[in-house]
């Protein structure tokens, strides 16, 4: 059961393995950085809350003895979201009547001030069941009934099974043995529901309904209640509605909003007597050419090696866990620095364009098949000397996640008492087979000695990609390009969510246990410890 998030627990001890020199920080110190990176706001690529965080870091990292920080520039077409509501006119009510918006749909274009009007079309469920008359895989018949209105389409369930797209290799829980846990994963994985798979796997083609001469659209969540998809930045891996997949100035896109399920149903019945108008709102500044950094340094080795590890994350995102693993980079920086011997280079890498990644990603050359090429991949292309040279990557995203779910008896949305599973991606390098996987088992050492020192880490399950090579994360550029990896990515229900509605100035701060970040913070210093005193060779 998690310890409160400002709750002190019973005395612990730093690390599993006493070294005199290390400057790990103090949970409470990580905590008050946790802190203000909430009083940063949400941190949308290019925004002015991520220059600031990324300032921030730059700052701390610059004043760590030995260690060379550099800033990479990078442009691209920025989408910002100004202002955003729903109203609706029906015959039985002439004054238009506010609709309960839960958020915009990122990148979808922008309206006047006043709005975009006309009728509202009900165009039932996305994906529609039958064949479309295209067979290309697209769907533009689907919208041409509501071109010159406004379209209201509900999505499907966000339901996956993470079971089909990963192998459960090992993991760690309380009383149970490395193979009972990654069963407990595997039962867990079979079938999930969360908002983040609606933009992943089913996102909605406004494309399409662009092209169709829709003048906006109203998109509704299904099967979860308003609490869970309130403030949901959904999708983040899209692009902008247009022949070129950017956003420009004199292309409007084609805007959209969220609704919740039963304002969903209660604008279908309004829909369906034909004569309900919706009007949209969705302002937005557009900047072609905006400006945004990623941050990288090194501490060099004391070794003669030629090799490196990667240690990566990612800087931008909406809320409090979406994107800490800065703080954890910056954490295991200081602590690393003070250690007498580091056999190779350590890289520490913050990129950004996590949350624009149709605009954030390159091919890597030659890849390791894999489902997933995030921002990391930008930054790999532009130094490709560190990543050739380099034997495992470590990436440290979501720290300190406890579990939300919609409880089905109540129907209601809350905590389960219990942390996030902390599914970690624990691969060999690709041109090599070793009978064991060192990874695997410098994760997991790392996972025990850190619970039995006192600090929580659990549930932890080690997972291989499937058939089908979906990795999750900033990881799987490294993964594609063929070198072991050590990959952290929970997937908490509020991953994408820019706050609750109670209190949304928290970036659901309070979902997150300071002791579980700190636990997975001590697990990845033991560990990058182990793999950097590991031979190449078994690796």
């Amino acid at each position: 059961m998690p310890t409160s998030a400002r709750g002190e627990g019973r005395a612990r001890r730093p690390l599993g393995i006493s070294r005199p020199t290390a400057k790990i920080p103090s949970a409470d110190e990580i905590w008050k950085w946790q802190n203000q990176l909430v009083h940063f706001g949400t941190r949308y690529t290019g925004s002015v809350g991520q220059t600031r965080y990324v300032d921030w870091l730059s700052e701390h990292f610059t004043a760590i003895p030995g260690f060379t920080l550099k800033r990479d520039r990078l442009t691209f077409n920025r989408w910002l979201a100004r202002d955003y509501s729903l109203s609706i006119t029906t015959p039985t009510v002439a004054d238009p009547r506010s609709v309960p918006v839960t958020y915009y749909y990122p990148y979808s274009g922008k309206t006047p001030d006043v709005g975009v009007t006309g009728r509202l079309v009900d165009l039932g469920t996305y994906p529609p069941p039958a064949q479309c008359l295209s067979e290309t895989g697209s769907t533009p018949e689907f919208w041409a009934p509501a071109r010159g209105a406004i379209a209201l389409v509900r999505t499907t369930l966000s339901t996956f099974s993470l079971g089909a797209d990963q192998i459960a290799t090992g993991g760690y829980g309380p009383g149970r043995s490395s193979a009972q846990a990654a069963a407990d994963y595997e039962t867990y994985a079979a079938t999930l529901t969360n908002p983040a798979w609606q933009g992943i796997f089913n996102a909605i083609p406004l494309l399409d309904a662009k092209n169709a001469g829709v003048l906006g659209v109203v998109c509704a969540w299904t099967g979860m209640p308003d609490d869970e998809v309130v403030n949901q930045y959904n999708p983040f891996t899209t692009p902008y509605p247009s022949a070129s997949g950017l956003a420009t100035l004199d292309d409007d896109g084609c805007p959209a909003l969220w609704v919740g399920d039963s304002t969903g149903s209660e604008l279908a019945q309004s829909a369906a007597t034909g004569e309900a108008t919706a009007t949209l709102v969705l302002t937005a500044d557009i900047t072609v050419g905006a400006a945004t950094e990623t941050l990288w340094g090194m501490l060099k080795g004391s070794g003669s090696t030629g090799e490196n590890l990667i240690v990566n994350t990612h800087t931008d995102g909406p809320n409090a866990t979406e994107e800490n693993g800065g703080l954890g980079l910056l954490a295991l920086a200081k602590h690393l620095v003070g250690l007498p011997t580091r056999n190779r280079d350590l890289y520490f890498v913050l990129v950004t364009g996590h949350f624009q990644l149709p605009q954030f990603t390159r091919t890597i050359p030659n890849p390791r098949p894999t489902v997933g090429n995030d921002a990391t991949s930008v930054w790999m292309l532009d130094h490709p000397d560190i990543y050739q040279r380099a034997v495992t990557g470590i990436t440290v995203e979501h720290l300190g996640c406890t579990m939300w779910m919609n409880d089905p008896v109540t129907g209601t949305y809350a905590a389960t008492g219990g942390y996030e599973w902390g599914t970690t991606y624990t691969t060999q390098r690709g041109n090599v087979v070793n009978a064991v996987n060192a990874e695997q088992n410098a994760y997991l050492s790392a996972v025990a000695e850190v619970n039995q020192g006192g600090w929580p880490n659990f549930p932890t399950a080690t997972v291989l990609p499937a058939a089908t090579a979906l990795y999750v994360g900033e990881g799987a550029p490294l993964y594609a390009a063929g070198l072991g990896t050590v990959s952290l990515i929970p997937m908490p229900t509020y991953l994408l969510q820019a706050g609750d509605a109670q209190h949304p100035e928290q970036l659901d701060l309070d979902k997150l246990d300071k002791n579980l970040m700190y636990g997975q913070i001590l697990t990845f210093a033991n560990a990058i410890e182990t793999l950097d005193s590991t031979q190449a060779s078994t690796l």
